[in-house]
């Protein structure tokens, strides 16, 4: 595994680099990320952060939005971004040489946007567009459904890029409001991974990025705690019914995290766990079905996925409660437990070998936890976590009253009186 030297740097207005030198690399992965994110946003306008990404490629103070695209490209570099729930991301993979261009580039979308007017108006177009694509994509749409029956009425549930409504509704006004509001630089992240030195790193960033320091402190964000998961159904005429079923979990900073990810290995975590086993190989009932999870500042998520055939979803959904359900009660095998820690082991260091990967996880770890946690230690905590850690996890999680569901496709909501709760094996808890 190769271990790379990490340093930290914080500016008096409050901008944190984070960087890793790998001495062995030629390229540099590096992102600005910003704190902000769809759970950020007014219900009103909903999506102006995912808006507001699309926006600052159309030009700068400095650069056409064509000179934006060549900027990297023309070096063999990348330049892209991306919004999530509580995070942008303008992110650039270069050769080493060229990391003075990169921080230049990145510095001027984050900091120099324009917001032309006409582009405003023409980006609302493509915005609506990028929308009705998921939406008629019934294996992405799935995953926003699911998320609004998880934090029902919460904005961390609503989908990242809005609505159609609220995207026609955005304004240049709003989104330089937001801009303002949000792109601070007590608020910014700057991480990067590869062939680099953190002081030359921090030079470029005090050259190009000029920001003036907060004097009022940042905006707060409401919690999601002691909301209560729903369960839907969305009729839609489509050849195959699309499920996901899962729990609201922790943040990323609980220690409950490690437990959370051997779960998902033992349940859905490739070919060999126990979902892919029942419902696919020994029953044939789905082409493909997974697990997933993800941590985000004071909450998170597990959930399932698979699609199948609508005369099959009860079944299916059964299934998957009974897999849940055998986990609060029978403590995993030795030889299975080790076997999901080895998969995670093995997933984190390929994970590795990518600079961008391993930018991502500088960010993500700054942002959680103010703090790096070397892969090393990773590894340790996930390989002590115990067996009956496993079934405490699952006893606590996998209860009736904590299930979101949400279902797409050619069926009607009496399908949720044939789903059997019971199967999870542990009573609802009683809410007071």
């Amino acid at each position: 595994m190769t271990k790379g030297r990490v340093a930290k740097t914080v500016f008096v207005n409050g901008l944190r680099i984070v960087s890793e030198t790998l001495l062995d690399r030629d390229s540099v992965a590096i992102g600005v990320w910003v704190e902000v994110g769809s759970r950020h946003e007014e219900p009103d306008v909903a999506g102006v952060s995912h808006f507001l990404e699309h926006m600052v490629f159309k030009g700068t103070q400095t650069r056409s939005a064509r000179e934006i695209a060549l900027s990297l490209e023309r070096l063999g570099g990348m330049l892209n971004a991306f919004t999530t729930r509580e995070h942008t991301c303008y992110h650039a993979r270069i050769l080493g040489e060229n990391l003075p261009q990169a921080v230049d580039v990145l510095a001027d979308l984050a900091t120099r946007a324009r917001l032309p007017a006409a582009e405003v108006r023409k980006e609302r177009k493509v915005i609506a567009e990028e929308i009705k694509d998921v939406q008629d994509t019934a294996h992405e749409h799935i995953h926003d459904l699911f998320a609004e029956q998880v934090w029902p009425g919460h904005p961390i549930g609503r989908p990242v890029a809005g609505t159609l409504e609220t995207v026609a509704a955005t304004t240049r006004a709003a989104l330089g409001s937001h801009r303002r509001a949000f792109y601070r630089p007590d608020r910014i992240v700057v991480a990067a991974s590869g062939g680099l030195a953190h002081d030359h790193l921090t030079r470029l960033v005090r050259r190009h990025f000029h920001l003036p320091r907060p004097t009022s402190p940042a905006r707060p964000m409401a919690s999601p705690d002691g909301l209560a998961p729903r369960r839907g159904v969305n009729a839609r005429d489509i050849k195959q019914t699309h499920v996901c079923i899962g729990v609201p979990t922790w943040a990323f900073a609980d220690r409950r995290r490690y437990a959370t990810l051997v779960t998902n290995s033992v349940l859905g975590g490739g070919m060999s766990s126990r979902l892919f086993q029942t419902v696919r190989e020994r029953r044939g009932l789905v082409y493909t079905i997974s697990a997933f999870h993800d941590s985000f500042q004071d909450t998170g998520f597990f959930a399932v996925y698979f699609a199948c055939d609508p005369r099959q979803v009860v079944k299916a959904i059964n299934l998957v409660l009974a897999e849940m359900g055998r986990l609060s009660r029978q403590t995993v095998p030795p030889v299975e437990l080790h076997d999901a820690k080895s998969q995670l082991r093995g997933n984190l260091l390929l994970g590795l070998e990518s600079t961008s990967a391993r930018m991502h996880r500088l960010a993500r770890h700054e942002l959680y936890l103010g703090r790096q946690i070397p892969p090393r230690a990773t590894m340790k905590a996930i390989e002590g976590v115990r067996a009956a850690e496993l079934v405490a996890l699952a006893r606590e999680a996998f209860t009736p009253d904590r299930v979101a569901l949400s279902i797409l496709g050619p069926v009607d909501e009496a399908v949720l009186d044939q789903i059997d709760w019971n199967k999870l094996g542990v009573r609802a808890r009683r809410r007071g």
